[in-house]
């Protein structure tokens, strides 16, 4: 009986392990390896943005760090001005302004020199849907968007149940990123 505790245990820890790691990398380097889609929902202007951008095969996880950094800083940096002006608030609030600003700008800085190789060989693929008086229009190759993200898609199942190696994923990434105009 306590074979089977110590089995379930570890099994339990490795599972934990398992997630704990999913979650980092999901945190540091996005929803999916081969790059994210972005959607800027309708507003008051009546018009939706879909953009598709898909990383070059290859892409290590340092560089989707690097990549999901330069992308996420501006909000993020956002905050984290913020809370720096709060933590000095014994400081002068001209000080503590110049700071806050100091810090949003470093990492505007290096998010913009860590991806300075990679940002021109990223694909991106658009598709806007705009509100008219009768309905909607669509602008962007929205038939291709939907063939690439479902394919994606499909290959990231396909990966994280063990059914494609490293090799095949990397193939099909490819020949999407290839496709994209």
């Amino acid at each position: 009986m306590t074979l089977y505790h110590s089995l379930t245990a570890a099994h339990r820890t490795q599972a934990m392990a398992a997630f704990a790691s999913r979650t980092t990398e999901h945190l540091l380097e996005g929803d999916h390896r081969w790059g994210s889609i972005e959607v800027s929902p309708a507003g008051r202007t009546s018009w939706n943005r879909t953009r598709l951008t898909v990383y070059p095969p290859g892409t290590n996880h340092a560089e989707r760090r690097a990549l999901h950094f330069y992308r996420t800083w501006p909000v993020v940096g956002a905050v984290v001005a913020l809370f720096t002006i709060l933590a000095l608030s014994a400081w002068p609030p001209l000080a503590a302004t110049a700071a806050a600003v100091a810090v949003y700008a470093l990492g505007l800085l290096a998010g913009f020199r860590m991806t300075r190789h990679l940002r021109p060989r990223l694909r991106r693929l658009s598709v806007v849907l705009v509100a008219t008086g009768g309905g909607t229009e669509t602008l962007g190759d929205i038939d291709f968007y939907n063939t690439a993200t479902d394919e994606f898609r499909a290959l990231d199942r396909l990966h994280d149940a063990g059914l494609v190696s490293a090799a095949e994923y990397e193939l099909a990434w490819a020949k999407i990123y290839n496709a994209l105009p």
